[in-house]
């Protein structure tokens, strides 16, 4: 494992991974990816690029029109409307901002292996995984945020960064990240850059003053300039000052009826939240991130000029995200982990292997318990050979593996390549849902293309995901379990085990597909809790029609 080519195969796994799989329905997301996905398909449908189209007016402007944009350009007007083409611009981004922390850390350590290293972090991080390769805004903001920094210190930071013509040049990256998520992202930047030049001149204000802080308000401007496009060329700007700026943004301050101080503290989203952000995010990391913390300010006197300046950015998101009452969330802090990546991989010997040691062990456990949810998927529908032959050999291997690298001198080089098994072995155990049986049949297909089918759901914009499934329907949400109104066609979902029997009485069953159910709702949570987790987690999707609201 510590030979000069194994980084790079594990780097080569690493990109597979974040393009591998990209189409599937159960992929790691977050449920805003179904609304951005919707917006997306009907703006494109509307043949305009503004303004935003959506269901429910007050959602349209959820965000800034960057994302759905992207989305239209790759699936050319949602002429060739498919999952795969919609994630794929995200997923380029990551490897892009990956490909930039390489580099990054290669500057920086003169050591191409400590760029790869640093990569391989960046692309271990749960959230980089989960964030970063589908329909969300994350990695676009993550990559144009971070270009500017890397910039800087790629050139060798010094006083008086950056040139003006730098600082107009940040402007409008910055001025493009702001149009995939937000104006106010400006302010954990500026304040950033204030207080990386600051640093750079050694805290002394008049200096700052007269060199740095025009270039800054400067390059602010630009950056919200071209994000009040979306304001000039919008014919209801109206719309998005109401729903976008002072509920989506200026509302994240409100406390709603409720002590700020004490949600401050407490609470779903409290500050004890974004203060563990950052281990969060890097997920099975986490214990090796928390350690690496503690180690960099017991040695913070020892610390780079570059290492103290990547140090402000981190600290800065933190300590600005702290602020907002309604939505203190580790999400807000992605644009700072490519900075921890590069961090991580420059002091990687000094962390504790044990921090190391204890997510293989995870791994391999993992692994297991997936080769036995294979089992037991078989066993509830009753049939075998679901899975393909390298199934089981795979995730046994991924086991090994993880267990091999508990060795000491090979735990530091196996722990992110076993954290890549460990995400291709959960897309391996997936295939019976993504494969042919994770889909409607050419037949059930065409009988509902044209046709309205109802999908029951207590998710929004869930009837995004069936539109993929089935082409040519016009899937319709009724936020609801079930249908309490009768309709020609439906979806209707029951426990894998009970699909070779389904009952539907009165109703014609035209097709059906696996599904893997990953959100559960109270009354689902209730039936785990008593012993039901099989019939709950592995479902089956009957496509239905319903004979007596059928028209002749």
């Amino acid at each position: 494992m510590n030979s000069k080519i194994f980084p790079w195969l594990a780097l080569a796994l690493g990109v597979f991974v974040y393009l591998y799989n990209l189409g599937s329905d159960h992929a790691a997301t977050n449920p805003d990816e179904h609304l951005y996905i919707q917006i997306t398909r009907m703006t494109a449908e509307g043949g305009e690029w503004l303004p935003l189209k959506n269901l429910t007016a007050a959602e349209r402007n959820t965000k800034p029109p960057a994302l759905f944009w992207q989305g239209i350009v790759a699936t050319d007007w949602g002429r060739h409307w498919e999952l795969w083409r919609v994630r794929l611009p995200v997923a380029a981004y990551t490897l892009a901002t990956a490909l930039m922390v390489l580099l990054l850390a290669r500057r920086l350590s003169g050591s191409t292996a400590t760029g790869v290293l640093a990569a391989l972090a960046f692309l271990a991080f749960f959230s980089t995984y989960r964030y970063g390769r589908v329909a969300l805004t994350s990695a676009p903001e993550t990559f144009w945020f971070f270009l500017p920094l890397t910039i800087l210190l790629w050139r060798g930071p010094r006083p008086g960064d950056p040139p003006w013509p730098l600082a107009l040049a940040f402007g409008l990256m910055v001025g493009i990240g702001l149009l995939y998520k937000s104006f106010a992202l400006v302010i954990p930047f500026c304040a950033g850059l204030a207080w990386w030049t600051l640093h750079t001149r050694g805290y002394k204000i008049a200096p700052w003053l007269r060199g740095d802080f025009l270039k800054i308000g400067a390059l602010g401007t630009i950056a919200v300039g071209g994000f009040c496009l979306w304001f000039a060329f919008d014919p209801d700007p109206a719309s998005i000052w109401r729903d976008f700026v002072i509920k989506e943004n200026v509302g994240k301050f409100d406390p709603k009826g409720e002590s700020y101080i004490t949600k401050f503290f407490f609470g779903s989203h409290s500050v004890w939240r974004i203060l563990l952000g950052y281990p969060f995010n890097a997920g099975l990391l986490a214990l090796a991130a928390g350690a690496f913390f503690v180690i960099t300010f017991r040695q913070r006197k020892d610390l780079s000029l570059a290492e103290n300046l990547l140090w402000i950015w981190i600290l800065t998101n933190l300590i600005v995200f702290t602020f907002p009452d309604a939505r203190r969330d580790e999400r807000y802090l992605l644009p700072a982990m490519p900075a921890i990546a590069v961090l991580m991989a420059l002091r990687w010997q000094s962390i504790p292997r044990w921090t190391l040691a204890i997510p293989l062990v995870v791994v391999a456990a993992a692994s297991l318990v997936f080769i036995a949810g294979m089992f037991v998927l078989e066993n509830e529908l009753g049939a075998s050979g679901l899975y393909p032959w390298y199934a089981v050999p795979f995730l046994a291997g991924t086991a090994a593996f993880a267990i091999a690298g508990l060795k000491p001198e090979w735990t530091r080089s196996a722990i992110c390549p076993a954290v890549f098994l460990l995400y291709l072995g959960y897309a391996v155990f997936l295939k019976p849902f993504d494969g042919a049986l994770g889909e409607y049949s050419a037949s059930a297909v065409e009988a509902v293309r044209g046709k309205t089918v109802m999908l029951p759901s207590v998710y929004g914009a869930h009837d995004e995901v069936y539109r993929f499934m089935l082409p040519g329907a016009d899937v319709k949400l009724v936020k609801a379990k079930t249908l309490k109104e009768p309709a020609q066609f439906c979806i209707q979902s029951i426990p894998a085990r009970d699909a070779k029997n389904p009952s539907a009485p009165g109703t014609r069953i035209l097709g059906t597909r696996l599904n893997l159910n990953d959100r559960f709702t109270r009354e689902e949570t209730q039936e785990i809790l008593r012993g039901d987790l099989t019939g709950q987690l592995f479902r089956v999707d009957l496509l239905v029609e319903d004979s007596a609201s059928a028209k002749p």
